[in-house]
Formats: structure tokens, sequence, C-alpha cells
């Protein structure tokens, strides 16, 4: 059995195409049945706070490809020279652990970098006496104050924030593909963009005594409901 990866959570970063607050189908022509959540979070590439997190991720990162190596090895041999011929002599297909971000003008690189991290919003048990059953599941969001918000309000890019992530290995035996996958736990939000207006922070708003919005949020500290929690039979995002 594969050993379960630490919980991490991200430094602040810019939310870009996030579906937070219901399941992406997908389209048409690619269809997403099971659905999901996921985001795209923007970092500064040179900031400490990039360089800190990439530190943290890279010994589970390396963990990950020396782990595909040894199943390419473990391999048929028909199979594994076609992965060594596609590949280069270890058969493995390395997957960065983040995508640069470049400038659609000069076509040359922002400066900014994104994380891919997301979950499956429904599937059904493989195993246990729920086996074949449907189940749901989604990310807990919190506001900057930590509380969990049970209805929040649209979730839009350009929001600032915190993710929650589960760190998983992955490899593809078909295309030998291996990397880290990061899948979405929860995410805090720190300065909201919803509908195109930003959140009170960013207009100069700070705290203040008087009306507080409680509508559809638990007290601080509540405990994740079993809708959030995470599960072996939800499989790759």
């Amino acid at each position: 059995d594969r050993k379960k990866l630490p919980n991490i959570t991200t430094p602040k970063g810019t939310f870009r195409f996030p579906k937070l607050n219901e399941p992406d189908y997908g389209t048409k022509d690619y269809p997403n049945p099971d659905g999901s959540y996921s985001v795209q979070l923007v970092l500064q590439q040179d900031s400490p706070e990039a360089k800190a997190f990439l530190a943290a991720l890279h010994p589970h990162y390396q963990a990950a490809l020396a782990e595909a190596r040894t199943m390419v090895k473990d391999l048929p041999v028909g199979p594994r020279k076609k992965l060594e011929k596609d590949n280069g002599k270890d058969g493995v297909k390395v997957n960065d652990l983040f995508t640069l971000i470049y400038d659609r003008e000069t076509e040359k690189p922002t400066g900014e970098i994104f994380f891919k991290i997301g979950r499956k919003a429904s599937g059904e048990y493989r195993t246990g006496p729920k086996a074949g059953e449907r189940w749901t599941s989604k990310p807990l969001i919190f506001d900057a104050k930590g509380r969990r918000m049970d209805n929040p309000p649209p979730i839009w890019s350009g929001a600032v924030g915190k993710v929650s992530i589960e760190l998983s290995p992955y490899f593809v035996v078909g295309t030998g593909a291996a990397g880290l996958k990061m899948k979405l736990v929860g995410v805090q939000i720190l300065d909201l963009v919803s509908g195109g207006g930003r959140a009170a922070e960013s207009l100069g708003f700070g705290a203040e005594e008087g009306y507080e919005h409680q509508d559809s949020m638990f007290e601080e500290g509540a405990k994740p409901s079993q809708s959030a929690s995470t599960n072996d039979d939800e499989g790759n995002f």
C-alpha cells in the first residue's frame, strides 16, 4: 500500500478559473459526467512564498517519480520497451508540478506560475459494504476569519486565498506519465471576487463593530462535514 502523504496548505495566491461553488460537468464535446471542483492557484515564481511551497513539495515529487521508474521496470518487456522508446531510457514521462504563464501578446513568461488543484464531485464506491453505491463530495470553503461557509457567494477568477491540498503520486501505465497530484480539500477566501466585485479589504474597509453576515456560516472552528471528507474510492481527479 502507498504511504499516505500529508495535507499541505498553499501560500496565498490568486485563483484562476475557479470551479468551487458547483461541480463542473464539462462540455458537450468533453463531458465530465461525475463532475469536478477545481482551481488554478497563481503565484509569482520568484517569490519567497512560492519557493518555500515548491521546496515542501519537492521530496514528495521526487518520490513519486522514483516510484514510477520502479513501476516501469516491473512491467512486461513489451509495454516497458514501448515506454522506453517513447519517453527515454527510464520510460517515464515527467509531468511538471506547475505551468508557466505567458503573456498573450509578447509570448514571453510573465513570471507567474499556476498549480492545478481539483477533486471529483461524485463517484461509485468500488469496495466494502457500500460497493456499487454513489457518493458525492465537495470542498470546504472558509472566510478570512476561518469560519466555514455553507453557502458561499460565487467565487470568480481574481479572488485571493489559500488552498488545502492532499498530495498523491500518480503513474499512467499507457503513456508513462508520472507526477504528483494535488487534490482539493478546501479553500480559504482572503479577498473575494464575485460577480465583478472585490472584497471589502481591497477597498479599504477593515473590520468594524456592527453588522456581521451570519447566513449559512458555521461557528469558527467547525468540524468538516462528511460531504467534504476524502476517501480512497474517489480515484484520480
